[in-house]
């Protein structure tokens, strides 16, 4: 097996002669792929004023041993140098990666000095500098570096930092090694931000349902704290500020400050603070606006930059402290704090006050201080991910509660204004026995309110008496309804008899839209009898009424605005005449399979508010012999479906009804049924769909 040997010669100077390192790598892993600081000196330029030039012409440099193989130099705006030869003994070329200091060190350059001092090289990393202008186009800090055989090179190191950490490591890296590493921190730096990505998405779904703020707090902080990661592994400098400077250097700072103010406000409303009405939740929202404060300074170059980063560290560490003995008075207090959110928001706190000791250089071992956050902040999202989970559940259960009481009311009401309803849901014997039968006895209530509905809406056999040549297609989207339709015989002062039928769509769907079409039914029959009574148009002037007057005489503060979409007919059979008056919804005749549409009025039954009620219109059609009179309600074309999800739309609804009205009546059911859950496959059916078919014979 190849070996490498690369040799740093000449002397460690110490005290009035320049440092030079002298490193010799005798086997293919002695001294390669690990971190070797301690094998080298290093030069402070306190004033940070020194350029290359001014090192290289001076006789004496006071150099210091470097004492661990991973170096923290602490919070620092200094620049440090390092001198060192890179002898390749062997008589081949060899390439290899040097890689030093963390991604978001303001200033890493390494210098090759050539032809006894007279050329220079500059080879330049660091997020200070545009991305492109990095000699490796890679997050960290690298540096490529080939050798010729039997070459010697002379090169120094150059780092500096405005106010951030800088951390040395010296790891030469061997190109195969790298190439390996490299990748494979690449996929659990995937692995890592994707745990993150899911979070936010499935918790922001969770927002979008529920509405609740803790949700909407909780993905802001998982969000600003993956960010902080991504910033601080000089991803940020690769992806969004690839111009370094300002941006790429404050940006840190900015993504640090507000992780820490969303995790307490999220803290805050997670342990209902504000609820406990105690100065707690006061101190919270101070301690948010200090670190907002601190963000602000640290905007401004100089002094407040440099101080900002301290601060920001240590208002970190205190939020966490804050949050765990928010959580223990919580406890104290008899309120109930989830086990996992208690022990991630400590296991955080361990690997912070790593982080930050080791920002301070008070742990001084770099190689775990570094990723202690990083771990610990993923285990911390892990466990705040169960308990909002839990949360969640926690909600969702308590919204189907307040449901079901709300079921339970439209219950009693529907039973009052009923005539045929006979009995009342009987009353739980037990309160244990009521939790555990809870949802068995809202769904038997909806059951039996479907079968009152049933009940109101005509028979079979009548409609079939009635107009022999017809269909109903009728499919709720829930057991009750909010589409119905009514049909009745009424005779004109000439004893013509007229078939008198509605398809009618109310507002909503299920229990509510079953309740206001129970009353309209009821409104219906009443205005057959009324003698003031003669025409469509007239039987909607009096719903608009009596609906307005049925859900609003009692309100005078706030109107409940419900109401109906109708297409009422009065078909007169024996003189082939339609009278027909509409409340949004249309009808269609087809006839000789041309299909002509005619439009009811725009308003609907109801809404009126303060508002004079405009009169609807009647419109009067000649009929031939096999005409087919279509009526219907929106269900059927706004559902969506087919290979894109989409609506099926009104175009594609008449292209239908237009090719099936050769058939049969029975059969152009089937059709429009077979076709409807086509359509839909696998989707949720959207609303009520109701469609009503008459052939004139």
């Amino acid at each position: 097996m190849i070996k490498y040997l690369f040799i740093f010669v000449l002397f460690i100077a110490s005290g009035i002669f320049r440092g030079q390192d002298s490193i010799v790598f005798k086997g293919e892993n002695f001294n390669l792929n690990t971190s070797i600081a301690d094998q080298f000196s290093i030069y402070t330029d306190a004033s940070a004023s020194l350029e290359i030039e001014d090192i290289i012409v001076k006789d004496s440099l006071t150099f210091e041993s470097i004492n661990r193989s991973l170096a923290n130099l602490d919070f620092t705006t200094k620049n440090y140098w390092i001198h060192f030869v890179l002898v390749n003994d062997y008589d081949f070329p060899r390439e290899i990666i040097l890689e030093t200091a963390r991604p978001i060190t303001n200033t890493v350059e390494l210098y090759h000095i050539g032809n006894n001092g007279n050329e220079i090289s500059i080879y330049k990393s660091g997020d200070g500098i545009p991305f492109t202008e990095k000699q490796m186009k890679q997050n960290g800090s690298y540096f490529r570096i080939y050798m010729s055989s039997n070459q010697t090179k002379e090169y120094w190191l150059k780092l500096g930092s405005d106010g951030e950490v800088i951390t040395l490591p010296m790891t030469f890296w061997d190109k195969d090694t790298f190439e390996v590493v490299s990748q494979r921190n690449q996929f659990f730096s995937g692995i890592f931000y994707g745990v993150f990505l899911f979070v936010i998405v499935i918790y922001l779904t969770f927002y979008i349902l529920l509405k609740e703020i803790s949700f909407l707090l909780y993905i802001f902080y998982v969000f600003f704290s993956g960010m902080l990661q991504f910033f601080l592994d000089g991803y940020g400098h690769q992806y969004f500020f690839k111009s370094g400077g300002y941006l790429t250097q404050h940006s840190v700072l900015i993504v640090a400050g507000f992780t820490v103010m969303f995790v307490l406000q999220y803290a805050s409303n997670y342990l209902k603070i504000k609820e406990q009405k105690n100065k707690l939740y006061l101190i919270s929202n101070v301690f948010t606006a200090i670190v907002g404060m601190t963000m602000l300074l640290s905007l401004i170059p100089g002094f407040t930059y440099k101080i900002s980063y301290p601060l920001i560290n240590g208002f970190s560490l205190l939020a966490m402290f804050y949050i765990v003995f928010l959580a223990i008075n919580s406890k104290l207090k008899k309120q109930e704090v989830h086990p996992l959110f208690l022990t991630g928001v400590i296991i955080l706190i361990i690997g912070a006050i790593i982080f930050i000791l080791g920002n301070f250089g008070i742990i001084d071992a770099p190689n775990i201080t570094q990723v202690a956050l990083k771990v610990a902040t993923l285990i911390e999202i892990l466990f705040l991910s169960i308990v909002m989970a839990g949360k969640y559940k926690q909600l969702q259960k308590e919204k189907e509660q307040a449901q079901a009481t709300l079921l339970t009311e439209l219950e009693g009401i529907n039973v009052k204004l009923e005539a045929q309803v006979k009995e009342r849901t009987k009353e739980i014997e037990l309160k244990s026995e009521e939790l555990e039968m809870k949802n068995k006895d809202i769904l038997s209530s909806i059951k039996y309110a479907e079968r009152i509905q049933r009940a109101l809406l005509p028979s079979n056999e009548k409609i079939k008496l009635l107009l022999p040549e017809s269909f109903v297609f009728f499919k709720p989207r829930d057991i009750v309804s909010g589409d119905f339709f009514w049909i009745e015989s009424v005779y004109t002062e000439n004893k013509d008899q007229l078939i008198v039928y509605a398809t009618a769509d109310c507002t909503g769907h299920g229990v509510p839209g079953a309740f206001v079409s129970i009353v309209s039914s009821n409104l219906l029959n009443i205005s057959k009898t009324n003698n003031e009574i003669n025409t469509p148009a007239e039987a909607l002037d009096f719903l608009n009424l009596e609906i307005n007057k049925t859900f609003n005489s009692q309100y005078s503060e706030q109107k409940i605005r419900d109401g109906m979409d109708v297409a009422l007919c009065a078909l007169d059979m024996k003189n082939r005449k339609l009278l027909f008056s509409g409340a949004k919804n249309p009808i269609y005749i087809v006839r000789n399979g041309e299909l002509t549409e005619y439009k009811g009025d725009k308003q609907p039954v109801g809404f009126m508010g303060d508002d004079t009620p405009t009169p609807f219109n009647n419109t009067e059609i000649d009929l031939e012999k096999d005409d087919i009179i279509y009526s219907f309600s929106d269900g059927f074309a706004d559902q969506f479906g087919g290979a894109k999800q989409r609506k099926y739309m009104y175009k594609r609804f008449k292209e239908l009804l237009t090719e099936i009205s050769v058939f049969p009546m029975e059969k152009q059911k089937e059709v429009l049924e077979e076709t409807f859950e086509n359509w839909k496959g696998d989707l949720e059916q959207l609303d009520d769909v109701l469609i009503i078919g008459v052939k004139i014979i």
